[in-house]
């Protein structure tokens, strides 16, 4: 094959284990083949995002659609899109103006302005049933344009977050609907919008019937996009977003040069696929490769409504009684970073909030005046790694965290013993009444292997220090319903207060914690409290001032580590470790990836952002 005009050898290739169609005749030189967070996609000719159960993440979001404004959690940056500038709000967050850019059109010709932004508002709120169809009723009390580029939002109460649903924080946002297409649909919950008119630097080529695949080809009027107007014109000429399924399917064609761009794998999987493949890169060029700047924390939430969990001192014990170096080293092969915080240690937020902090975290003491923190936990894994792997890490704390919490058995069991808690003639602790203690642990069984493993390696730190431990698996149907009504003693989860964005503000992952929404155990949660803390009522005035702040206040930060000190101090769920992910790019094509070396971005394929990096990639001139 003189040149790789791949897709036709590809689908021959494939033909017969699960593609259903024969892909175009594109050269692969002039594509960005992509992995599909999806999956397979059940409806693949549906691209009303404004609908619940939509999916976004195969291409839509990241090159059809656009958002106001979005933020790189990764860096902090925030991206004026659609808008030309930030949010004005007036002096009591009632009325917001909104400058939008101009000499941005929609792929059909037609320029975008004020009436795009008036519609969609006014058509998702008027058709109940659609996505933040609530929220806009409960917020806008009316919305209008001074001029084709400019308006003003009325909000029906003082809301300095109402621009948020604008935002993407992370994932999604409330995206711009072309009203010349919209208002002449009859039902907006049953429109497919396909074909999709783009506002986005790309146009649906074609779509696979049976979901594995959906090809954009670059608008030849690029320049007239909020991508091409920041950033420049993207490089690949064409991005694919396909399914190859199962680990073992993707690193194959990755070492193929047939995949750019890999969501996750496992630990393992990656390992084949670097000694198969001198061009797959992760984020480090070496261990620990990983990205770990994802948005989500994982750890032990802890269920605070049950006995003996209640006990602030006992789920401090719990924490003493783990030595996260051997859970890093033994359950992740030394590949996470450590979280002390109840956030997420993201570059940016390690920046914000964990560096400032770290004094505190030093001099913070228990009721009995004993100091937990422990400063030296990334640097005794970084002897091990660099022994191991004969490397040398020059800054472990980048790699693996600010900190932790000491591994002092002796100070857990002064904890217990101070509140009735005995042990036998074998070691084991019994509770107050005589009983042997028993903790079960409830984790993912066949997905989220990451948060399945912490589970087990605490099991094992748990049982060493003489606790009865047991963990039960669960498929997501039944993980989930008893995580909402709080039929667990202990999970391995993430999310929550645990998350973070590109922005300061954690109002939106700490406002579910006011006393307001408690829900008692058998009853559903509603927010993110899940483990039923009863926060002290320092925690309600923070988010009641937090709430009432714009998001660029400095207020925002200081309230922000009040509460993180508050939930140290708390410990009602013990904040382990980061979401690494292995989403291995293939250097063979594409290079300029976001990496260590180069953090321009977040290096993520299925964050709306993704559309930001596509000017900055560079073909490698290969054939």
């Amino acid at each position: 094959m003189k040149k790789r005009v791949w897709i036709v050898a590809l689908a021959i290739l494939l033909v017969g284990t699960f593609f259903s169609q024969v892909l175009p005749t594109i050269p692969r030189s002039e594509t960005l083949i992509v992995d599909n967070l999806h999956g397979r996609v059940g409806n693949p000719g549906n691209f009303n995002l404004w609908i619940p159960g939509s999916l976004a993440g195969h291409g839509p979001q990241q090159v059809l659609m656009d958002a106001l404004w979005y933020v790189d959690p990764q860096t902090g940056e925030w991206i004026n899109a659609l808008a030309a500038e930030e949010p004005v709000y007036n002096e009591d967050f009632t009325k917001i103006t909104i400058k939008l850019r101009e000499g941005i059109y929609w792929s059909d010709g037609v320029p975008f302005t004020a009436e795009d932004v008036i519609f969609t508002v006014k058509n998702i709120a008027s058709n109940p049933g659609m996505n933040s169809s609530a929220q806009l009723q409960m917020y806008v009390k009316d919305i209008y344009k001074t001029d084709d580029y400019t308006v003003v939002i009325e909000l029906n109460s003082p809301n300095p977050k109402a621009h948020n649903i604008f935002t993407s924080l992370v994932y999604g946002a409330l995206f711009i609907q072309p009203k010349h297409i919209w208002e002449n649909v009859e039902n907006p919950l049953t429109f497919t919008f396909n074909p999709p008119v783009s506002i986005g630097p790309y146009i649906l080529d074609s779509y696979d019937p049976q979901g594995y695949w959906f090809l954009f080809k670059k608008r030849d009027d690029w320049q007239r996009t909020s991508v091409g107007q920041l950033y420049g014109e993207p490089k690949p000429n064409y991005v694919l977003f396909i399914y190859y399924g199962t680990d073992d399917r993707k690193v194959a064609a990755q070492a193929r040069h047939e995949l750019d761009m890999i969501f996750d794998l496992t630990p393992e999987a990656f390992e084949v696929l670097r000694e198969r493949n001198e061009y797959s890169v992760v984020w480090y060029e070496d261990f620990p490769w990983a990205w770990m700047d994802d948005v989500n924390s994982r750890g032990m939430f802890i269920n605070n409504a049950k006995y003996p969990f209640d006990i602030k001192d006992v789920r401090w014990a719990l924490t003493l009684a783990i030595n996260i170096e051997e859970v890093v080293i033994s359950g992740y092969a030394g590949i996470e970073r450590v979280s002390p915080l109840h956030s997420c240690p993201t570059q940016y937020f390690t920046e914000i909030y964990y560096d400032p902090l770290e004094s505190w975290l030093e001099s913070f003491t228990l009721d009995d005046g004993y100091k937990p923190y422990d400063t030296n936990v990334a640097y005794r894994i970084a002897d091990w790694a660099e022994e191991q792997y004969n490397i040398e890490v020059e800054d472990p704390e980048a790699v693996w965290g600010v900190g932790w919490w000491k591994y002092d058995p002796q100070q857990a069991e002064k904890l217990l013993l101070q509140h009735g808690f005995s042990k036998d003639k074998n070691g084991r602790w019994l509770l107050p009444d005589g009983t042997q203690w028993k903790v079960s642990i409830v984790a993912p069984a066949d997905f989220e292997i990451d948060a399945t493993r912490l589970a087990f390696a605490v099991a094992d730190q748990w049982r060493k220090f003489g606790i009865q431990v047991n963990v039960e698996t669960l498929e997501a149907g039944p993980l989930w319903t008893r995580q909402a009504i709080g039929d667990y003693e202990v999970g391995s989860f993430w999310g929550g207060m645990l998350a973070s964005s590109g922005i300061p503000d954690i109002w939106t992952f700490i406002n579910g914690f006011k006393s307001d929404f408690y829900t008692p155990l058998g009853t559903a949660v509603t927010t993110a409290n899940n483990y039923r803390w009863k926060v002290p009522q320092r925690v309600d005035k923070i988010i009641d001032e937090m709430g009432a702040s714009y998001f660029a206040d400095p207020k925002v930060m200081e309230l922000a580590q009040e509460f993180y000190k508050i939930a140290v101090e708390e410990m009602p769920i013990i904040p382990m470790v980061i979401n690494k992910k292995f989403n291995a790019n293939d250097n063979y094509y594409w290079t300029n990836y976001p990496s260590a070396k180069n953090p321009y971005m977040a290096n993520v394929s299925w964050w709306a952002e993704f559309k930001f990096m596509l000017p900055r990639l560079e073909p490698t001139g290969k054939k």
